[in-house]
């Protein structure tokens, strides 16, 4: 069976509307993005926030972009160091298939459920993945198990201060049904402190009205 199947529509979001002429987002019909247009639709390898967001990083040999998409990272990350072994993610299998065709190490995967064993990455990076996630907590944990240095996850949605989470289905029942959550930071930071495998972790304003948040690990 493919496990496709199985997901729930929010999951399959793009490989429901990738590619297609439009989709539907806040009731409106919007232009949807072709495969090979989806590298830029949210911002190129270059973007500021992607930049500033690399600085941080420091030395790493090896790294998981969760959620990649169509890899736009991947040419910043091998700007910086040609030596980095990059793996890519992502649920979406016309996004997967399509970096490999540039040969781009990418694999078919959930932030939900990554399918390497623990340590298996020296860092970890997300960019505007979880706030489409219908929960953060179980993205959290499994970034975290996959990493051995630090995790970087940048939100498009930034967290708030509030003591609950927000969480909003658009177009519920529709095939244009995602998440938009804004998650509260009280409830992320009790989660990570929670997590024995957690050192420190911190904020950070990135360009753009992106917010990162990085996780060192012990």
């Amino acid at each position: 069976m493919n496990p496709y199947m199985e997901l729930k529509s929010y999951e399959a979001w793009w490989t429901n509307n990738l590619g297609n002429e439009t989709y539907i987002h806040n009731g409106m019909e919007i232009l949807a993005p072709s495969v090979s247009s989806f590298e830029t639709w949210m911002g190129d390898s270059f973007s500021p926030d992607r930049v500033c967001a690399r600085k941080e990083f420091g030395t790493f040999k090896t790294i998981l972009d969760a959620g990649c998409g169509a890899c736009p990272e991947y040419n910043g990350i091998i700007d910086m160091n040609k030596d980095v072994k990059y793996t890519g993610m992502d649920i979406t299998p016309k996004l997967v298939e399509y970096n490999i065709s540039k040969n781009i190490n990418c694999v078919l995967g959930s932030i939900n459920n990554i399918p390497f064993e623990d340590n298996s990455f020296d860092i970890v990076h997300s960019r505007g993945v979880v706030e489409h996630m219908s929960s953060i907590e179980k993205p959290l944990d499994e970034m975290i198990r996959v990493a051995t240095q630090k995790v970087f996850i940048s939100f498009f949605i930034k967290p708030t201060k509030n003591s609950e989470h927000k969480i909003c289905l658009d177009n519920e029942g529709t095939k244009g049904e995602v998440y938009h959550n804004a998650y509260s930071k009280i409830i992320i930071e009790k989660h990570l402190n929670d997590n024995t495998k957690v050192k420190d972790f911190r904020w950070m304003d990135l360009p753009d009205n992106y917010e990162l948040l990085i996780i060192n690990l012990k």
